[in-house]
């Protein structure tokens, strides 16, 4: 009898476990569309332009998240618009 809280409250964490890497890859994967809205350069080469940009700020800031990385460069290309 005891078993099943146990069961339910190992459940309910697996549940919370699974929604925050599914919210965690949906803020880095919204953060990617916006840097391509944002960008007036063509797909491919705003790829590549994205992909120097998150190297150098990998190197610059080691051991952030991807969704770090990828709201520092929206930052820097509204900042350097102004």
């Amino acid at each position: 009898m005891e078993v099943r809280p146990v069961l339910i409250f190992l459940g309910l964490v697996a549940l919370g476990i699974f929604l925050a890497l599914i919210i965690r890859g949906t803020e880095a994967q919204r953060l990617r569309r916006a840097w391509f809205r944002n960008t007036p350069l063509p797909r491919v080469q705003a790829e590549e332009s994205l992909a120097r940009h998150l190297m150098a700020l990998k190197e610059r800031f080691p051991h952030r998240t991807e969704a770090w990385y990828l709201k520092k460069v929206l930052s820097d290309l509204h900042r350097d618009r102004r």
